[in-house]
This record gives C-alpha cells, sequence and structure tokens, in this order.
C-alpha cells in the first residue's frame, strides 16, 4: 500500500470552517468563504451539533461533513 494518501475524488475542503463541498462550489454554503484546500485528511459527519460533544470541541455549529485536517502544498 502507498504511503501517500489519497483525497476523496471530486470534492474540497472549505479553508475557514473546513466543511467539504463539491469540487464545482465557488464559495462555502457554511462560512462564505471563496478560499478552499485541494488535499485535506479524515472527515467527521455532524449530523446534530448541539448534542455532540465532539462539534462542540471542534467548534463545529452546522450540520455537514467536515475534513479534520487541511493539508499544506
Amino acid at each position: 500500500m502507498s504511503a501517500k494518501k489519497k483525497t476523496l475524488s471530486g470534492y474540497k475542503a472549505c479553508r475557514r470552517c473546513k466543511l467539504v463541498v463539491p469540487e464545482d462550489a465557488k464559495q462555502c454554503p457554511n462560512c462564505g468563504s471563496e478560499e478552499f484546500a485541494p488535499r485535506w485528511r479524515g472527515m467527521i459527519a455532524v449530523i446534530d451539533p448541539a448534542k455532540s460533544c465532539i462539534a462542540k470541541r471542534l467548534g463545529i455549529e452546522k450540520s455537514g461533513i467536515y475534513a479534520l485536517e487541511i493539508v499544506e502544498e
């Protein structure tokens, strides 16, 4: 197995809030940022942020799929 890990094809992550969005998105629907990272690692799906201790710890206030780490190039 290769040491280089692949990002989920067809998606990118917002640099500000880390929401995972389709590659063709121009603006983040969560925070409004237009800055995206094509490479990111790990993800978390948040369904009910008010009841999630992990979402609270990560500062996530809206439902969605979030990257755990943005990979700087």
